[in-house]
């Protein structure tokens, strides 16, 4: 499979799985209940994790296409994501009140 192929469909899935996570989360939180923060969280992860996901893919696609420097390079950029999520939970700021 081409590797844009592969990328487009990891990045529709992740955001048709977010956008029906989030409808499903609003509708629960409209009728008053309390689990619709659980679907509004899980959206989020999943809208937050579809790029790596995409990377991901992507490394796969590049190695069984034999084409090294890309992979390399999808290699990269997924240890600079992780970084940076790894970053961001270590330094972050909880709101006061």
């Amino acid at each position: 499979m081409k590797v844009e192929r592969v990328v487009y469909l990891t990045l529709t899935f992740g955001t048709i799985s977010s956008l029906m996570l989030f409808s499903i989360g609003l509708v629960l939180d409209l009728i008053g209940m309390r689990i619709s923060y659980a679907f509004i969280l899980a959206a989020t992860v999943v809208l937050v994790i579809t790029p790596m996901i995409r990377v991901i893919a992507a490394i796969f696609a590049f190695a069984s296409s034999k084409e090294k420097y890309n992979m390399v390079a999808a290699f990269i950029v997924l240890f600079f994501m992780l970084l940076s999520l790894i970053i961001g939970f270590l330094l972050r700021i909880m709101p006061s009140g």
